[in-house]
């Protein structure tokens, strides 16, 4: 038997390093953004509470770059939770994004912004009036859409 079985080839050393670098770059990618948000909104208060909301199961959580539940509906009055699970930021911004000729442009409303939220933070709404309310990520504004339908 030969000796050189059980080390690897360099061109599998080179595969297994590019991998690793483009999963770095990828991850830090999600958590990067050149603004930098207070947040909070004059109209609107982030807790760190989720307590509440999932038991009525007004929670929204922020994972693999979605939002899950995507589409939530409830009542006048009911204050929904979003949770942040994925590592680096997101955001929970009111209003709507279009995509044009390759290019995605973003179109907040004020309704309601939650700011950068980090890993493992939450924002909190209250939903007063009865309506539909869709909502985007301001850093991953093409994939990352939600819908609040308020009855």
């Amino acid at each position: 038997m030969s000796a050189n079985r059980n080390v690897p080839s360099p061109l599998r050393i080179a595969l297994a390093a590019l991998v690793v670098v483009a999963i770095v770059i990828a991850l830090a990618a999600c958590g990067s953004s050149g603004s930098k948000s207070s947040g909070t909104s004059p109209s609107t208060k982030a807790t760190s509470s989720t307590t509440a909301a999932a038991a009525s199961g007004d929670t929204v959580n922020l994972k693999l770059i979605a939002y899950k539940p995507d589409k939530l509906t409830v009542t006048a009055g009911t204050t929904v939770t979003w949770h942040q699970m994925d590592p680096g930021v997101h955001t929970v911004t009111s209003g709507t994004v279009s995509q044009d000729g390759g290019g995605v442009t973003m179109h907040p409303d004020g309704t309601f912004d939650s700011g950068q939220l980090a890993t493992g933070k939450t924002y909190s709404h209250t939903f007063a009036t009865p309506g539909t309310y869709t909502y985007f990520c301001q850093i991953h504004p093409a994939t990352m859409h939600g819908e609040i339908t308020v009855k």
